[in-house]
C-alpha cells in the first residue's frame, strides 16, 4: 500500500451453497471492504449481508492458536431469518419449484454484490482492489457483471508466497498470526498499526466474517507492503515456531 497510490479497497466475500442443491448453487452471503486512503492514513469500513430467506451451507475451517487448520465445520444458516442453528442433513434435496425459487434468489444476490461494488467505487473513489486468494472473488464479480478491468488488483496471498519463496500458500488465519492481528477496545491492531472501527461494524470484526476478514487483509497489507523485509523476518520466526510446535491436526 504505497503512500503514492490511490485509495484501495481491501475486499473479502463469504459464500454459501444453497442447502439442498448438493453444492449446485452458490451465492455470496456477505461482502466486506476496508477502504484505505494513504494520503490521510484513514480507513473506512463497508459491508453487506444477505437478507434473503434461504438456507445455505457454510463450511468453516477450525484452527489452533497458530492459525493452522484443525478441521472443518459445516453449518446451515438462514441469514435473512437470522437462523444459524439449522440441523445439517446431507441427504436433503430441493424439489423443482424450490430450485427455481433458489435460482432467483442467487441471481438477486449477485445483483446486490454488483451494486455494493459500484457504490463503494463511486462514493469512496476507489483506485484499486486488494484481495487475499482472489480467484473466488474475481469469479463472483464476473458473474455479478462487475468489471475489474479498469482497476489495479493485487492478490496479497500470492505476493506473500512469492516473497517467502514458499511452495504452498499461507492461509489468512496463519498470516494474521504473523502480524499479531487483534480487535479490541473499538479498534483493529497489528504489530505496528491501529485503526478505529465504527461501532456498527465492531460485531463483525471476527474471523470468517467478510468485514472481519477484509480488516485482516487490510492490516496484513499495511504490514507487508510498508516493511517487507521486517514482515519476512517475522514470518520466518513464525514458521520456525510452527515447526517446533506440533500441530494438533
Amino acid at each position: 500500500m504505497n503512500q503514492k497510490s490511490g485509495r484501495v479497497a481491501c475486499v473479502d466475500m463469504e459464500f454459501g451453497h444453497v442447502y439442498g442443491t448438493h453444492r449446485g448453487l452458490v451465492m455470496p452471503i456477505e461482502v466486506g471492504a476496508v477502504i484505505y486512503d494513504p494520503m490521510t492514513d484513514e480507513a473506512e469500513f463497508a459491508g453487506l449481508r444477505s437478507g434473503y430467506d434461504i438456507e445455505v451451507e457454510v463450511w468453516l475451517n477450525t484452527t489452533d492458536a497458530l492459525g493452522r487448520k484443525t478441521g472443518v465445520v459445516t453449518r446451515v444458516v438462514n441469514s435473512g431469518m437470522r437462523h444459524a442453528d439449522i440441523a445439517y442433513n446431507p441427504r436433503h434435496r430441493l424439489d423443482r419449484k424450490e430450485w427455481r425459487a433458489a435460482r432467483e434468489i442467487v441471481t438477486a444476490s449477485f445483483h446486490d454484490l454488483r451494486e455494493f461494488m459500484e457504490r463503494i467505487c463511486l462514493e469512496e473513489e476507489v483506485d484499486r482492489f486488494s484481495f487475499f486468494a482472489k480467484n473466488m472473488e474475481c469469479k463472483a464479480l464476473e458473474m455479478a457483471g462487475f468489471d475489474l478491468a479498469p482497476y489495479r488488483c493485487t492478490d496479497l496471498q500470492r505476493d506473500i508466497k512469492k516473497a517467502l519463496q514458499m511452495k504452498n500458500f499461507l492461509s489468512l488465519d496463519r498470516s494474521a498470526c504473523i502480524i499479531g492481528f487483534e480487535a479490541e477496545r473499538g479498534a483493529i491492531r497489528s504489530n505496528r498499526f491501529s485503526y478505529a472501527v465504527p461501532d456498527r461494524y465492531l460485531p463483525s470484526i471476527r474471523p470468517h466474517s467478510a468485514v472481519g476478514d477484509a480488516a485482516r487483509i487490510f492490516l496484513l497489507g499495511r504490514e507487508f507492503y510498508s516493511g517487507t523485509e521486517r514482515f519476512l523476518s517475522e514470518a520466518e520466526s513464525y514458521l520456525t515456531r510452527c515447526e517446533r510446535e506440533e500441530s494438533p491436526a
